[in-house]
């Protein structure tokens, strides 16, 4: 958002180019391709925007570098601003996330009314991005439109399509773009992270065209029951963890259950027409239909592969040791395979329209 912001994309879906960016920051791409670590040296060829030119090549260093805790990888840049890993095992939850979001939503990317504006050329800003999956899919099936995608980690693809851009910056920082420049915001899985909501909500506004509409997608991380398998006097570890983690993640100013009051938020800030579906995602293979059973099996390996990454700066701010965590989670792990337990998290989808006058 910011002048000093560093492009990663290039847009050449055949051979690399002199305009190449990094890929998976982990040394290694999902493709099995290799690359070098960013945290270890400046490539020479990184995307500035022209505004960016004076920019030193050390500045591009420190937006691609990672950190290192327990083992565990983090984006250097604002490091501690968004407390979970972006290291290999959390990119493959996005994607898997991304993968069950669709099929919750039967395969729509969006559901506010935007369309008809895609099609015609229209411009989408895609805030926190994560591994831009989200970004080049909707690059495809709108060549018309402009996607940009926004992160604090460096880990989208190299090759993506012309019509999608990705950049390294923080979306709570004032905004340079011109005013009424977008005609749709999208925010998935990031609204808790967000410092301050209702700047954002300014924020967006203000970019927004007249008639342009903002849409967040969020899991509300709590789980429900509609049957006895699951009671609030039911000895759940999982609902223990829950709880635990949304103290934690406060000590970093991250609000787990910020899409409870969105609605109310985007009314009051201004957005007409405010919309909100939800959808039962189960956890785990209970349900009898195929396609939410195959939503719960992702929901449940999200879980499962990202408890140690994602509970690590949490639960640490909370004064616990590694044994500690270590140590609890063997009994989260349980709770979250068994498979007498049907329960379920509420995915949320709120969407608003800037006011055309």
């Amino acid at each position: 958002m910011r002048r000093a912001r560093t492009e990663l994309s290039c847009h050449n879906t055949a051979s690399p180019g002199p305009n190449s960016a990094l890929g998976s920051p982990s040394g290694g791409r999902r493709d099995g391709s290799t690359v070098s670590d960013g945290s270890n040296s400046t490539r020479e060829n990184l995307v500035f925007q022209a505004e960016a030119g004076k920019q030193s090549a050390s500045m591009s260093s420190s937006v691609r570098a990672h950190i290192y805790e327990s083992g565990i990888r983090y984006h250097a840049y604002r490091d501690g601003k968004y407390p979970l890993p972006n290291d290999e095992v959390e990119q493959n939850r996005d994607d898997m996330k991304h993968s069950m979001t669709l099929m919750l939503c039967h395969g729509a990317h969006f559901l506010a009314p935007v369309g008809a504006a895609l099609k015609g050329g229209g411009e989408v800003l895609d805030l926190g991005t994560g591994t831009g999956i989200w970004a080049v899919e909707l690059g495809d099936k709108y060549p018309d439109a402009k996607i940009t995608g926004i992160d604090l980690s460096p880990i989208q693809p190299d090759f993506v399509p012309e019509n999608v851009h990705f950049f390294v910056d923080d979306f709570d920082e004032d905004w340079v773009e011109p005013e009424h420049k977008y005609d749709y915001i999208h925010v998935r899985y990031t609204l808790f992270s967000v410092r301050d909501r209702r700047a954002l909500y300014r924020k967006a506004l203000h970019h927004l065209k007249p008639g342009g509409y903002i849409e967040f997608q969020e899991l509300e991380y709590w789980p429900r029951c509609d049957d006895d398998t699951l009671t609030s006097e039911t000895p759940y570890a999982f609902r223990d963890y829950i709880k635990y983690m949304e103290q934690g993640m406060q000590a970093f100013g991250a609000d787990v259950y910020a899409i409870r009051s969105l609605p109310e938020e985007l009314n009051a800030a201004g957005f007409e027409d405010v919309q909100t579906t939800t959808h039962k995602c189960p956890l785990g293979l209970w349900p009898r239909d195929k396609r939410l059973r195959l939503c719960g099996l992702f929901l449940r390996t999200a879980f499962m592969d990202g408890l140690r990454g994602v509970s690590q700066r949490p639960l640490a701010a909370m004064g616990w040791t590694q044994l500690q965590i270590e140590m609890f989670l063997v009994d989260v792990r349980k709770a979250i395979m068994d498979p007498n337990i049907h329960a379920y998290f509420t995915f949320h989808v709120v969407y608003g329209r800037k006011p055309i006058n």
